[in-house]
């Protein structure tokens, strides 16, 4: 085994897969002969398991089983036969808390995030959302001082605070009302649909549809990104609609993620879908994501769990760019993050934490795994190469 080849990172992750009794053989064979290359290997091991962080901050991730979150995950949503899923790397998520344990050996004097005096309190984001109605009156939909707007009356949903239903029927004669949600920076919001379909829609996006679907198509349109669960209708198909772009289904699981500035991407976790766009027609099979570039759809497998983590509030990096992490972490935290260097945006980082983790602590995993500093400012972050 030659020790060159491998980061800290990675000796570190096989330390404490075989300190925890995780190791398969073959990773203990390769850490045995790692351990006999040189006494210096032998001292970081030796730092690896005696730093209180293994102990205090490991149990944390560890506990967190990527498997049994997916099946948990899977359970919320309607059960389909997926031939896709692959397996998710076992312990991914405990890389986060092990990526600290590098760092004490490259760096002994490892400081926090440097944060200026400031009454500004960078929270992660809630459910919220703002309802527009056909006639223009706007419904901010979260509890507002114990004080919660339940129903409106003429209107078929139902609010709870986190989630929109509109699955109260109302009399078939009513004119179809179009309808926009509006989730703001910091926001997330549910809904349900007249058919029954399941929307999760993200921080910065926007879902117009009607409160009840009319004719032989149910379509909505969409800005910014958003889960569907889409209810099975062979009569009537689905569309979602973004921008100049179509993605047509019959009853599937799939995320959209179509920011202004930003490459569209749809990825199927189940079922099938087909996309129109720029007189260019793909089909996605589970396990597939379509990504726009400059002149045609690009077609690829993917790590679904990178596109789905966030529905079971967790943010789920594997092997994901930086500079897209980063945006993520704008839109939750309603943050400005300014990136020094262009190349901190291509930097690869690979974590599994909650949404509702403090931005502290999700600044220190993300320092200690891609080698870059913070500095806070009010609500702006700026991030150097370390």
């Amino acid at each position: 085994m030659d020790s060159h080849k491998y980061t800290y990172q990675e000796i570190a992750r096989l330390i404490l897969l075989n300190r925890y009794g995780k190791a398969e053989k073959s990773q203990m064979i390769e850490l045995e002969a790692w351990l006999k290359e040189s006494e210096e290997n032998r001292d970081f091991y030796t730092k690896v398991l005696s730093h209180s962080y293994v102990e205090e901050g490991l149990e944390e991730y560890i506990q967190y089983d990527a498997d049994d979150a997916w099946k948990q995950l899977k359970a919320k949503i309607r059960p389909r036969k997926r031939r896709f899923f692959v397996r998710l790397l076992p312990y991914a998520a405990i890389f986060a808390g092990i990526i600290g344990l590098t760092v004490l050996w490259q760096t002994q004097d490892s400081e926090p995030v440097q944060r200026e005096m400031t009454t500004v309190a960078i929270l992660p984001g809630s459910p919220k959302a703002q309802l527009v109605l056909s006639n223009g009156r706007q419904i901010e939909l979260e509890a507002k001082n114990d004080k919660l707007c339940r129903r409106v009356e003429g209107e078929n949903f139902e609010n709870t605070g986190e989630l929109l239903d509109y699955r109260r029927r109302g009399s078939a004669e009513n004119a179809m009302q179009i309808h926009t949600l509006r989730i703001p920076r910091g926001g997330e919001y549910q809904i349900i649909l007249s058919d029954s379909t399941r929307v999760w829609v993200n921080a910065d996006s926007e879902l117009q549809y009607p409160d009840h679907f009319m004719g032989d198509e149910r379509k909505v349109v969409l800005k910014g990104e958003a889960y569907f669960e889409v209810a099975k209708d062979t009569l009537r198909p689905f569309y979602v609609e973004i921008g100049d772009m179509s993605v047509k289904v019959l009853g599937t699981s799939f995320n959209i993620s179509a920011y202004p500035n930003s490459k569209r991407q749809t990825t199927l976790v189940g079922g099938c879908v087909m996309i129109n766009w720029n007189k260019q027609q793909v089909t996605l099979h589970p396990g597939q994501q379509a990504t726009e570039t400059t002149r045609e759809l690009q077609v690829r497998e993917v790590n679904v769990e990178n596109y789905v983590g966030w529905i079971d509030r967790r943010f789920v990096f594997k092997d994901k760019l930086l500079g897209e992490v980063l945006e993520d972490l704008e839109r939750w935290y309603d943050v400005e993050i300014f990136v020094t260097n262009d190349k901190i945006r291509n930097l690869h980082f690979t974590a599994n934490f909650q949404k509702y983790e403090n931005i502290d602590k999700v600044l220190k995993i993300i320092e200690y795994a891609a080698c870059v500093k913070f500095e806070i400012k009010d609500r702006m972050l700026v991030v150097r190469l370390d």
